[in-house]
């Protein structure tokens, strides 16, 4: 079974959170490249607003041009994050168990160049392409019979012979080479399995077994199930970050947690009939995957111009829905709720008036959309620390001002002593200690513990000046007790620098919380922190900076807020303070 970790991460396909805030609990942990899976009773809508089009990990997206140029860019503003690639497996596999990375590290560093992410497949038979197979299993006099003239192939290529124990042994070394050199690279946003078939999209139709014209002998070119099953494990031992995606579902890609493409979208996607999408799906149990993996797959080709008109003007359009195809967009992404599909036409030809602004609907509600309304972890941490830190550091100052003699000899030299010892430091110091009962509540005490000491030298300060006022020496002439004294003249005079520091404060607090967190020693995983965003979002910096922008944007907008309403606050209750 596959790990937590890419269970996470599959299921963070397109997810923006644009406050960097708190999500349900339900809902797990999430950063904006991952969110924790949960099982499909727990999951709670969330209220969200609208999102960029250009959301990173989501919709639509062209292919790469084979020469490494950059692909069209729609002048409509449909924008793409990604972008998909065929590679042949030749070009990587150079001898038994050699390997040679090149070619396929130029394509991720094209495409990363240009601020996006590839998605990939690997073939070994790609109809109207030269073989993708390695050329020492050819020398070797592996079958290469298998010729065919489907799919405007014209016996270009061949079809191995999957249940070859020496294309077997190819195929699953190349896995474990693969997942070794690229699981949880940044440039990558993700894997469909490929490999099997043709384009590697898992099936050899029309070569499936059953007779036809195009296969009169009833040949089935597929491997037997035992290997299928073999290659299902051995991408998930390959891949524990990186998310990998199957064409069907089977028990196999069940139990390992795969996610799926479909790659005939809105033609073949609903369960019209029992080959659709849909209905694979459906029998394995498996039209929940989307809420722990990615779905993804490509617009049906000669869909890519038409399937956003309305009336539908797709060519033969009414006899394909005679016979079962569905030719439904909106259907088919609420049925799957896909992440992401190939599109190129979109980019290449494009589109206008109402067609444009359907297809761009049809791309925002790709993948996950979930704005965040509340920033409670973080601000709940600022908050808590500072009521502390203002009941701790106003007590010691309160009596420490208000008794003096040896009792504020005391209290003064135990705050000098806090206060030699740098906030943040401590803080570090102390998480690591307890890092293993790490909680809202550690945090806030941690942070309590070293910051009251400047409330308290304030509160001093304020009680020595409040205590020789007018109306002090009047509560004394009435009999009043010094501890009313204290409690109801004394004090109360003397809030303003007080409450003005702990505005200010605030958001030094929130700034400390999520420095530990960025550390990995502040909040628990399973708590929504702005530095935890932040510190996930780091290796993805050169691809799509906009994931950590949103976090640390919301950071600095909160603090800076706080700090403003300070200066208000201090406005207001001094006067002379005002311009």
């Amino acid at each position: 079974m596959r790990t937590a970790r890419k269970t996470v991460t599959a299921a963070a396909a397109g997810l923006l959170v644009a406050a960097g805030a708190c999500l349900p609990a339900a809902l797990g942990t999430g950063s904006a490249s991952s969110i924790a899976s949960t099982p499909s009773d727990q999951w709670q809508p969330v209220a969200s607003a609208p999102a960029p089009v250009a959301n990173p990990l989501k919709g639509f997206m062209p292919f790469a041009p084979d020469d490494g140029s950059a692909p069209p860019s729609a002048s409509d503003g449909l924008g793409y994050t990604m972008e998909w690639t065929y590679i042949p497996v030749s070009s990587v596999v150079t001898g038994y168990h050699a390997y040679d990375f090149s070619a396929f590290e130029a394509r991720l560093n094209q495409i990363g160049q240009r601020g996006h992410q590839t998605v990939f497949r690997f073939y070994l038979d790609y109809p109207g392409r030269p073989t993708g197979v390695p050329q020492y299993l050819i020398d070797q006099g592996i079958d290469t019979s298998r010729t065919y003239t489907v799919f405007d192939n014209n016996r270009i290529s061949f079809s191995p012979d999957y249940n070859d124990s020496r294309v077997q042994d190819m195929i699953l070394d190349f896995v474990r080479a693969l997942g070794e050199k690229y699981d949880g690279d940044a440039r990558i946003g993700f894997i469909t399995a490929g490999l099997i078939g043709f384009w590697g999209e898992n099936h050899t139709w029309p070569m499936n077994g059953e007779t036809s014209a195009d296969n009169p002998k009833g040949e089935n070119w597929m491997p037997a199930q035992d290997f299928q099953d073999r290659l299902v494990a051995a991408w998930d031992d390959a891949f524990n970050t990186t998310a990998v995606q199957y064409r069907e579902p089977s028990a196999a890609t069940k139990a390992h947690g795969m996610g799926y493409h479909d790659d005939s979208f809105a033609y073949s996607t609903l369960d019209n009939v029992d080959w659709h999408f849909m209905s694979h799906m459906k029998a394995e149990h498996e039209e929940d995957a989307w809420q722990h993996a990615p779905i993804g797959g490509e617009v049906y080709p000669p869909l890519q111009t038409c399937i956003f008109s309305q009336p539908l003007n797709c060519p033969g359009a009414d006899a394909e829905k005679a016979q079962g195809r569905n030719f439904d967009m909106d259907a088919s992404l609420d049925a799957t709720h896909a992440t992401w599909l190939m599109n190129h036409k979109a980019f290449s030809e494009g589109y206008t008036g109402a067609d444009l602004e359907r297809a761009k609907a049809a791309n925002a509600r790709m993948g996950y959309v979930l704005s965040a309304t509340r920033a409670r972890a973080s601000v709940s941490v600022g908050v808590l620390t500072t009521i502390a830190v203002v009941i701790i550091g106003a007590t010691i100052g309160a009596l420490a001002g208000y008794f003096g003699g040896w009792l504020d000899a005391l209290l003064s030299r135990i705050t000098d002593v806090f206060f030699a010892v740098p906030l943040l430091l401590a803080a570090i110091v102390f998480m690591q200690m307890f890092k293993e009962s790490r909680s809202i509540m550690m945090v806030v005490t941690v942070l309590a513990a070293f910051g009251w000491t400047q409330i308290a030298r304030i509160t001093r300060g304020a009680v020595m000046t409040a205590k020789n006022e007018e109306f002090v020496t009047a509560a004394r002439a009435t009999g009043a007790s010094r501890a009313r004294i204290l409690v109801s003249h004394i004090i109360p005079n003397s809030m303003a620098p007080i409450i003005v520091y702990a505005t200010v404060a605030l958001g030094t607090f929130i700034v400390s919380e999520a420095s530990l967190s960025f550390m990995g020693i502040g909040l628990p995983s399973s708590v929504i922190s702005w530095g935890a965003d932040i510190s996930a979002a780091q290796t993805a910096l050169r691809t799509n900076p906009m994931v950590l922008f949103y976090p640390a944007s919301a950071l600095a907008l909160t603090v800076l807020s706080f700090i403003m309403m300070g200066d208000a606050v201090r406005e207001a209750l001094d006067p002379k303070a005002r311009k």
